[in-house]
């Protein structure tokens, strides 16, 4: 279920009225079954009439919701997306049967974990306009390839493999423009909004990418170890990765930059005109 996002939270929205239909809600089998269900969307739509929706990260609602431990992981575990997938679904379930007239709509926009508002009017328009943006997107053969590139560790590194990373960035950006059929988000704005998002998918939806080019490096005098991953961002999947060991000189420099970004535009051109979710590198 592609839940249509609005531009404002609705003015009739009252917390009271909420509590209700989320009582309505958890009648439905899919919910009246499931504890986890039912206190997973009890927080999140907690958290975000309390003011509190920028606190609802996967981290907070595994410890809140699940009860991990402080040392959960979720770049390793992902639990936390198992079970939003699972309430999105649910929720599809509830408002395509006993909630199809319910005045308050209650959806998770993919990606997010703050819940979204409406009433049955908005509703009906959001959808409209989102049926209409699917027909057309279902019109092109491929979802369109956009890259962002991203320093990996970029703020607990020494100034010349800052420097290195920035220079070695801003070429492969300007690399992999020049491939047809792929876009390339300004590594500057990347990197200056990375910070904000705690969370990929997060990101990836505000700038809109679908892949990401991870880049670390270890500098040392002349000697530098770089390592480059590419990611789907729809399924947090590493698709590829190489180390490059380098020795560098002031005459070999660009050389080397050279040599690594070339390797790097192969791999992204593999998948020009491929469905990226069939094809891995």
């Amino acid at each position: 279920m592609i839940f249509p996002v609005p531009n404002t939270m609705p003015a009739w929205l009252d917390g009271r009225a909420v509590e209700q239909q989320l009582e309505r809600i958890f009648l439905h089998p899919d919910f009246s079954s499931s504890e986890i269900l039912k206190r997973f969307l009890t927080f999140v739509v907690q958290e975000t009439l309390t003011g509190n929706a920028n606190c609802l990260k996967e981290y907070t609602i595994a410890l809140k919701v699940l009860q991990k431990p402080v040392n959960f992981n979720p770049q390793k575990n992902c639990i936390v997306r198992i079970h939003a997938g699972r309430l999105r679904r649910a929720l599809y379930h509830y408002y395509n049967a006993p909630g199809a007239d319910d005045e308050i709509i209650i959806g998770i926009p993919k990606g997010k974990y703050v819940p979204v508002f409406m009433d049955r009017q908005q509703w009906l328009e959001e959808s409209l306009l989102n049926k209409s943006y699917e027909v057309n997107r279902s019109h092109a053969e491929t979802e369109p390839l956009t890259f962002a590139i991203l320093p990996f560790n970029y703020h607990s590194a020494n100034e010349a493999t800052r420097t290195f990373l920035d220079d070695l960035c801003l070429q492969i950006s300007s690399a992999l423009s020049q491939v047809k059929q792929i876009s390339v988000i300004s590594y500057q704005v990347v990197k200056s909004m990375a910070d904000s998002y705690s969370d990929l998918k997060e990101l990836s939806s505000a700038l809109r990418f679908n892949h990401i080019i991870s880049v670390g490096a270890q500098y040392q005098q002349n000697k530098s170890r770089v390592n480059i991953q590419i990611i789907d961002c729809h399924y947090y999947r590493q698709i590829w990765s190489r180390v490059f060991d380098c020795t560098i000189t002031d005459s070999n420099l660009f050389e080397v930059q050279d040599g690594i970004c070339q390797v790097i535009t192969n791999q992204a051109s593999n998948y020009s005109g491929i469905n990226i979710k069939n094809q891995t590198i």
